[in-house]
């Protein structure tokens, strides 16, 4: 979403000083009240509107205004909140006139929410907010110039000052709030309220309600009453329109008392005596502090918020977009962070931006590390055709060039602006503390993602070399079994049965042996099959393990698989693995004399799915409380030093990679069941 930036040299009005007090005291609280926060940031203009301007409105959210402006506030937290508060308040004095314009848009939106309730508009919420917004053009054009209290005294009528603010500024108060309402995506009739304040009456009678109940509010909340005008447009009585006026003068005078917010300094002495300007910290402490908090803003992001957070940094304090971030690799310089942007860090590939670029101001500021601006314009290319599409891709008319160096590795924060004389040395310091702020984290970053990599890929190393050497070690033996086994096979080739027993047997060693050389070469294929025979693969298993598991231990294993049953998705040896992990379960759990029965009631569709039911049942003790709540999750083995508990893990992770999953079923003291569904073979 691209963001608008603010019009030609305008600057933001700094909040209320005792809206900025009581904010900087509620975050003082170990767990930040975010909901009374955004109270105070509701019935402040400049601080609501900073927050929009953050992150303006969506049409579809329509909660209340103190909801949406708690989100902001979360979002930013409170390091950068402080800091923009403190650096804010020390860039522009709190005059008369502003704190003036503050009381005014408090009297406005109050006045203008009980209208909207008098007169049954269906969303009161719009007009408190189109009141709160009317006088932000004002105060915006007051702290953007110094001399524009003067322009106002010489002006005897708003028209006259609307025309001289057009010929001093190319705009006026009435386009600028509306201009700036548009900006942070306030509802449609807000800002048509809003550009309307200058109409006339009867324009304003001719528009939609909320222009006539925000004029009617202005009536009442000027220094002078205007009660003819606000009767004539509102259609009520003076006597309830005095009424309104004088309930309205109680909330913004008294019910706010406590905390200043919206008073006169007349009006209010004793708050006045102490928070009637922004504290004056000496410059080199206020920039103490300014960095900290920055510092405090990055201190445990990921790679994603902290970029967020820079965004929002340079939104607050300066009005502005962020920058690209850019790093020296090798000769050339690329993206910071290009997982974030993949678009533009692969763009920025293509230009190919040469740190050696004698024509670059990009960079010059790369090898000098001396912050530099650039203005190529936008119709075409300067002296390097690389820094005007940069400024292209900024969608400004110039390039201020931020250098940074964290961590051994240097680069360029690259700011689009639009006038030379657009950022002030203290702005344009603060700007490159930022930027270093936001690099060393992310570069920081990078350094421990790359040491991770690195532990990870010397630890796998030393893994596979551990078990090449067990895979060696261990084979030697497998071959002389699998040699004892074929010579039994040839001196008792008479006895069918025991022929095919020992057959099993080598088909299991084979598979011990394959399991080995995929632990000791991770890249090698699982398995060449993609389906199976479950009643094989069962019947298999019963041939091998059947008597050493049960009959042996005189338990009984009872297998009704019937034949001609269609093949399953899922290999043979993973199959297999399943199954005697299972097996193995039961005949452990089972006493003397217990039974485990493997059956398939057939195909059913599990999930819209094709699928072979498997059921494993016994009748044993069932499993404990505390196994049944981590079923399938690793967990220590109480069954002795050769068990590692991770049976049923496995089970779960392989049933998951082919698509099958698995239900349990058990009761104390009346066994325990499995339901396996296996997804059918596409050729089924």
């Amino acid at each position: 979403m691209v963001l608008p930036v603010l019009p030609f040299r305008m600057q933001r009005p700094a909040p209320h000083p005792a809206a900025a007090e009581a904010v900087l005291r509620l975050m003082e609280a170990p767990d930040t009240p975010w909901d009374a926060i955004a109270e105070h940031a509701s019935r402040d203009a400049a601080l609501c509107f900073a927050l929009l301007w953050l992150q303006p409105l969506e049409a579809a959210d329509t909660r209340p205004l103190p909801s949406l402006l708690a989100d902001r506030l979360r979002r930013t937290g409170t390091p950068l909140l402080r800091a923009w508060l403190l650096h804010a308040g020390a860039r522009q004095g709190m005059s008369e006139a502003m704190k003036t314009l503050h009381h005014r848009a408090l009297v406005t939106a109050e006045s203008a929410l009980h209208l909207a309730i008098e007169k049954r508009y269906p969303r009161p919420e719009e007009a408190f907010l189109a009141g709160l917004w009317s006088t932000l053009g004002q105060m915006s054009l007051h702290a953007s110039s110094p001399d524009y209290a003067q322009l106002c005294a010489q002006s005897d009528t708003a028209e006259a000052l609307r025309a001289r603010e057009r010929q001093r500024f190319d705009t006026d108060h009435v386009t600028l709030g509306a201009t700036l309402a548009q900006h942070c995506r306030l509802p449609r009739m807000v800002v048509d309220a809003l550009a309307l304040a200058g109409a006339l009456e009867e324009q304003v009678l001719g528009a939609h309600p909320l222009a006539a109940l925000l004029r009617t509010a202005q009536c009442l909340g000027g220094d002078t009453p205007r009660l003819d005008e606000a009767q004539r447009i509102s259609g009520l009585p003076q006597e309830a329109l005095i009424s309104l006026q004088t309930d309205v003068d109680y909330l913004s005078h008294q019910g706010l008392q406590t905390l200043g917010i919206g008073q006169p300094t007349a009006s209010a002495p004793a708050v006045a005596a102490g928070a009637s300007d922004y504290p004056r910290l000496p410059q080199h402490w206020r920039r103490v502090a300014i960095d900290g908090l920055i510092q405090a803003a990055f201190s445990t992001a990921s790679a994603d918020t902290a970029l967020r957070q820079l965004q929002d940094a340079f939104r607050l304090l300066f009005g502005k977009r962020p920058p690209l971030m850019l790093r020296a690799d090798a000769d050339a310089l690329r993206a910071l962070v290009p997982a974030h942007d993949a678009q533009f860090a692969t763009a920025l590939a293509e230009l190919d931006l040469r740190i050696g670029d004698d024509t670059s101001v990009i960079a010059l500021a790369m090898r000098t590390q001396t912050a530099t601006s650039h203005f190529p314009g936008h119709a075409t290319p300067g002296r390097s055709t690389r820094d005007w599409q940069l400024a292209r891709w900024l969608d400004s008319a110039g390039i201020l060039c931020l250098p940074w160096q964290a961590g051994g590795e240097k680069g360029v924060g690259v700011l689009g602006i639009d006038e030379s004389l657009d950022i002030a040395p203290d702005e344009q310091s603060l700007m490159i503390a930022l930027v270093a702020c936001a690099a060393t984290h992310l570069v920081g970053l990078d350094q421990r993602q790359a040491a991770e990599t690195q532990r990870l890929a010397t630890a796998r190393a030393e893994h596979l070399a551990k078990a090449r050497r067990i895979t060696h070690e261990v084979n030697s033996p497998l071959t002389v079994i699998k040699s004892y086994l074929g010579i039994i096979s040839q001196r008792e080739a008479a006895d069918a049965g025991l022929v095919g027993e020992l057959a099993q047997v080598n088909k299991e060693i084979d598979r011990i042996g394959a399991l080995l050389r995929r632990m000791a070469d991770p890249e090698l294929p699982e398995d060449t099959g993609t389906s199976a025979d479950v009643g094989n693969v069962v019947r298999q298993l019963q041939q091998v393990y059947g008597h050493a598991l049960f009959t042996g231990a005189q338990r009984e294993l009872d297998i009704r698989i019937p034949r001609g049953l269609p093949a399953v998705a899922m290999p043979a040896g993973a199959l297999k693995q399943v199954l005697l992990n299972l097996m193995r379960n039961a005949a452990e759990a089972l006493p003397a004399g217990g039974r485990l029965s493997i059956s398939s009631p057939g195909v059913l569709i599990a999930d819209g799915v094709p699928s072979l039911e498997l059921r494993l049942v016994d009748n044993g003790p069932g499993l404990p409380d505390a196994r049944l709540g981590r079923l399938f999750s690793a967990q220590p083995s109480d069954k002795g030093h050769d068990h590692q508990g991770l049976g049923l893990s496995i089970t779960h992770e392989l049933l998951r990679q082919f698509g099958a999953y698995v239900l349990c079923r058990s009761q104390r003291e009346a066994g325990t069941s499995f339901q396996i569904f296996i997804p059918l073979a596409c050729d089924t």
